[in-house]
Parts: C-alpha cells; sequence; structure tokens
C-alpha cells in the first residue's frame, strides 16, 4: 500500500486555530488549488498545530486536516515529539513542511525531520518585515528573533514572504539567495465596499494586534494630540493582544472613554459590517511588510492614515491619490488635524479596488505552486 503524499504545516504556537474560521477557512483554500495543481500525486495538506480550548479539534476536508497535539507551546522539542507521534499514527510520506516562522515553528520542523529520520525540504514563511533594521529595534526580543531569522532562514529551502521590499531586505540584510524567495501576499476576502462617499463617520479605527510592534504607543499619542483642537472625532478599536490591558488603562488616562468603543477579536464577516463605522483607519505599525488590514480598508471604502514603512509605501504607490496619507507625528496638532480632515472627505475609487481583486484571485495558486516547486527542486 502506497504512504498519503503529505505536506505539513507546522503550528506550535497556535497562530492558525486562534485565528479562527477565517485562518481555518484560508488554509483549506490552500489545500483546494493543491489538489487542482498536483492531482496526479494526490498530495495532501496537513496542519499540525495547538490550540488553548482544546486538544482534540480535527478538521477534515478533502485532501485537507487541521488537527491539534498540545497547548500552544514555545517549547519546540516537545510539539515535535507530539506531532512525531501523530505522524506514527498515520500511512504518510512526508514530502515537505511549511512553517509560519523562523524561529519556534522552523526548530519544531528541525527535530521532527530528525525523528523521522529523512531529509526533508522546509518553507519559511515570513509575514513581518524582520529584515528591516527598524524591526530589530523595537524590543530586546525582536533583536534575539533577529539573529536567530538570520541563521534558521538561509538553511530554508525556499522562503515565502509578502512583499517586494520585504523580499529585498531579506536579501540584503540575511543574504538569502532571491531564488528561494517567492512574494505572494496573504488572500484576502472580499465583498462589496461598505462606503465609497466622502463624509464618512468621525471615527478613527485601530484595527489590528494589540501589541508594541503595532505603534499602540504612538496612537495614544496621536489622538491625545488630536483632541487638543477636536473634541468631536471618536475611536472604534478591534483585535487583542499581550498588552491590551495596559494599552487600554493609558487610553482611558489621556482619551475619553465615553469616546472610544472596543468591539473586541472580530472575524472576517463582523469586520466587513464594521467598516461602515470607521471614517479613518489608522496604522501606526513603525514596520509594516504589507499591510493586510489596510488594504481590507480600501477594499471596503474607508481612507488609510500610516506611518510609513515598506508596506505603506508599496500600498501609496498603487493606491487612488488622497486615499492614504503618511501619519507624522512630527507634524504639529494643526497639521495633523488637517490631514484627518482631508481624509474624512476624500472618495475611495473603485481603480485600486478592480486591479487589486484580480492579483488577490492569484495569490492562493501561487503559494500551492511554490509549494510543488519546492518539493521538485529539492528532489534534484
Amino acid at each position: 500500500m502506497n504512504s498519503n503524499k503529505l505536506i505539513v504545516m507546522l503550528d506550535p504556537r497556535g497562530v492558525i486555530t486562534s485565528g479562527g474560521t477565517d485562518v481555518i477557512n484560508r488554509q483549506a483554500e490552500y489545500a483546494k488549488k493543491l489538489d487542482l495543481i498536483d492531482r496526479s500525486t494526490k498530495t495532501s495538506f496537513l496542519i499540525i498545530s495547538s490550540s488553548q480550548k482544546s486538544f482534540f479539534i480535527n478538521i477534515k476536508k478533502m485532501n485537507f486536516n487541521l488537527t491539534s497535539v498540545s497547548k500552544p507551546t514555545y517549547n519546540s522539542y516537545r510539539f515535535s515529539k507530539l506531532a512525531f507521534q501523530m505522524l506514527k499514527t498515520i500511512d504518510s510520506d512526508v514530502n515537505l513542511f511549511v512553517v509560519g516562522d523562523p524561529w519556534e515553528s522552523y526548530v519544531s520542523a528541525y527535530f521532527l525531520k530528525k525523528c523521522l529520520k529523512k531529509s526533508i525540504p522546509i518553507q519559511i514563511q515570513v509575514h513581518a518585515d524582520i529584515a528591516d533594521p527598524r524591526w530589530r529595534r523595537i524590543s530586546i526580543r525582536n533583536l534575539i528573533r533577529f539573529w536567530i531569522a538570520k541563521k534558521t532562514l538561509l538553511d530554508a529551502s525556499s522562503v515565502r514572504c509578502v512583499s517586494w521590499q520585504q523580499k529585498l531586505n531579506l536579501m540584503k540584510y540575511f543574504g538569502i539567495d532571491e531564488g528561494i524567495i517567492s512574494v505572494i501576499p496573504i488572500p484576502i476576502r472580499t465583498s462589496k465596499p461598505i462606503s465609497n462617499k466622502s463624509n464618512r463617520p468621525r471615527t478613527i479605527g485601530f484595527i489590528g494586534r494589540i501589541h508594541t510592534d503595532r505603534g499602540i504607543w504612538q496612537f495614544i499619542d496621536l489622538v491625545k494630540t488630536l483632541n487638543q483642537r477636536d473634541k468631536s472625532f471618536k475611536i472604534l478599536i478591534a483585535g487583542d493582544g499581550p498588552e491590551k490591558d495596559k494599552f487600554f488603562a493609558k487610553l482611558e488616562s489621556a482619551f475619553p472613554k465615553n469616546r472610544f468603543k472596543y468591539v473586541g477579536q472580530i472575524d472576517q464577516q463582523k469586520l466587513h459590517r464594521t467598516w461602515k463605522s470607521v471614517g479613518v483607519l489608522v496604522s501606526m505599525a513603525p514596520v509594516e511588510s504589507y499591510g493586510r488590514v489596510l488594504r481590507e480598508s480600501l477594499l471596503a471604502g474607508v481612507p488609510v492614515w500610516a506611518t510609513a514603512s515598506s508596506g505603506v509605501v508599496d500600498l501609496l504607490d498603487c493606491a487612488e491619490p488622497g486615499t492614504v496619507k503618511i501619519l507624522d507625528l512630527e507634524k504639529n496638532e494643526s497639521d495633523l488635524h488637517k490631514d484627518f480632515e482631508s481624509l474624512l472627505k476624500v472618495k475611495v475609487g473603485s481603480k485600486f479596488r478592480d486591479k487589486f481583486i484580480k492579483e488577490n484571485n492569484s495569490y492562493a495558486d501561487k503559494l500551492a505552486k511554490s509549494w510543488i516547486d519546492t518539493i521538485e527542486k529539492f528532489k534534484k
């Protein structure tokens, strides 16, 4: 009996399961594209993950299988042992490991290869612009992770990143061979725009992970400055993160509590409905590789105000004039307020949306193809 050919994604920190149905459905779409591309060998896509809620999450669909073997962990060795035990229960031939970061996930794949006693290629997916020198200066943790990634990325069979500037940074600062890097953004679920008119709600939206890396303290500085001139605007915050409590404690001391609303962590469907309550999306991330939420904002008809980064500059180049502005906290309160007012009045047209949707529809195909290409190159 022939073994099942597998592409295995390892997720020791439970990023996929904590992302909810949107993230899981996106992985299932990758499996669907893999099936269309590689029907001759019938390769299946298996995710070995972790979950805070249950050890027994098990989703099977077509050639897609997601299973949880532990609680989220930074212990790559233990996770690899649990993954090995799981793989022993099925008749499998692992052809490729896909890992979502060059740290715990990569190390899990490294140990699992040792357990399987087989040479298996590894694709590392890099979502943040970790090679940008500004990223490693954000925290000691980032600095340590930078030096780890500098080693692990050089050992990868292939690297998937999400923007061209991110690719250039990986080549420049990590010395990665251009030939093993694929630029494939994360697909976005698109729907009809909520708003394409001017004079939207006087509400600033902050959507995403509540973490120092996202510029949350600078966001407080911004709304505090704007509030000195304008007492009418409101804030809507969606997301979660390790510094949520500290963030809200500081925000409440700097901004009237009755003028901001927190809606928690929301899925893609709820986010789409939320855009009608947002006048301008603000992003304060000092380093942004792609800016998924920024693009979702424009697709919904909401303009973007963001600090300069490679992802934002790339978006600025392809967005319609006036719909994206660089946010500079060095400006005085009068100039910042003028920028805010101009964004509230700008109309987001359809040109960006039409072009984006065409490109977005190709990303799942490209990722599945990159897996097959990595396997074929490794065999040579």
